[in-house]
């Protein structure tokens, strides 16, 4: 009799361990017994997520939806549901409302803010530099994507930021990749990476030795105008850097750098604009909807 009893304390506390958050949220009565309006809902709904309820947050926001479609809050609250699964790492479903949300309302003025958390989606999901960009080359693509097609939107500068982020990155793994084909004496295949971050991310971090390294590459090659072109470029630019130290070496095949003359400025150096690292962080930050 007694073991019986404990048996079926046992068969209810894990029935009602059962009733989770999916419970919760396609529990009807949740929807007819509702007496809050639109606006209510949903501010009870920011409310949830300022104190990190999110499972609550989402079923406040399905109400309005269900039960106000044409509020202007049903609008929003399809965009914060986006938001909320974004802070759970749900990415795949925040791509997915995302894109449902621009099919249902292509001319919402908050379709900008759509694009930028599909493109947050996989900024976050960058690797170092050692491993596939593929998710760093999808960022930069929708993000400038919104700012060509959304210019002067509130999310501008910081996707600016991001973008300047995102090009460090990639320009750190073709660094990467273009040292491995140089350790293998493949110059050729190194000179291709190398070009490629002078002309498409001169202002990464990467920037100084990769003049340096693409100088090393046409002096191996005998093109000794090319390599004193950026060497001077180098030179104009970066000239307490070590790796402008290292191709003046290079070219003049000298010990230690002793002229101080502006010997680069003959070759009308290109000017390059830097980015300041020292205000730039990688971070995940993501703007949310006001």
């Amino acid at each position: 009799m007694k073991y019986s009893i404990l048996l079926f304390i046992s068969f209810i506390v894990i029935s009602c361990s059962s009733y989770d958050k999916d419970d919760i949220g396609n529990d009807q009565s949740l929807y007819e017994d509702n007496l809050l309006k639109d606006y209510e809902l949903f501010h009870l709904a920011n409310e949830y997520i300022n104190s990190n309820q999110l499972e609550l947050a989402l079923i406040e926001l399905d109400k309005v939806e269900v039960l106000f479609p044409s509020s202007e809050y049903a609008n929003k609250s399809m965009l914060i549901k986006a938001y909320i699964h974004f802070l759970k790492k749900d990415y795949e479903k925040t791509r997915a409302i995302a894109e449902m949300y621009k099919t249902y309302y292509p001319g919402s003025k908050d379709i900008v803010y759509a694009n930028y958390l599909e493109a947050m989606t996989y900024y976050v999901m960058m690797k170092k530099k050692e491993y596939s960009q593929k998710n760093s080359n999808e960022a930069l693509e929708k993000f400038e994507f919104i700012l060509n097609a959304y210019p002067n939107s509130k999310y501008e500068i910081d996707i600016i930021t991001k973008i300047k982020i995102i090009n460090d990155n990639l320009a750190a793994d073709k660094l990467n990749i273009a040292k491995f084909y140089l350790d293998k004496n493949n110059n050729n295949g190194s000179l291709i990476y190398l070009l490629d971050i002078f002309n498409n991310h001169s202002t990464s971090n990467s920037i100084e030795e990769t003049l340096y390294l693409i100088t090393k590459i046409y002096y191996l090659f005998d093109e000794y105008e090319l390599a004193k072109n950026y060497a001077s470029i180098l030179a104009y630019n970066f000239p307490d850097s070590r790796w402008y130290e290292r191709s003046y070496n290079l070219i003049y095949n000298l010990n230690e750098v002793i002229d101080n003359e502006k010997w680069y400025e003959k070759y009308n150096p290109v000017k390059i604009f830097k980015q300041d690292s020292d205000n730039l962080s990688d971070t995940s930050q993501i703007q949310y909807l006001e």
